[in-house]
C-alpha cells in the first residue's frame, strides 16, 4: 500500500475492514494519517469492528 500511495496513480483506499490497513486501532489510525499526509482517502466499508471493540469472532455472529 505505501509503494502504490507514493506514486500518482492510486488516489484512495477502500478496504471492508480497517484491519486490512492495521490490525489494532492504534495503528490503523497511524497508517490513516500517513495516508491523509500522502494526499490519499481510505474508506472502510464494514468500520463497525474498530468503533464498537468486536472481536473479528464476534462479527459473523
Amino acid at each position: 500500500m505505501r509503494a502504490l500511495a507514493t506514486g500518482s496513480l492510486v488516489h484512495g483506499v477502500v478496504v471492508p475492514s480497517l484491519t486490512h490497513i492495521a490490525y489494532r486501532a492504534a495503528d490503523s489510525d497511524h497508517e490513516q494519517a500517513w495516508l491523509l499526509e500522502q494526499g490519499m482517502f481510505v474508506v472502510a466499508t464494514v468500520p463497525i469492528e474498530l468503533q464498537t471493540g468486536l472481536e473479528p469472532a464476534e462479527m459473523g455472529a
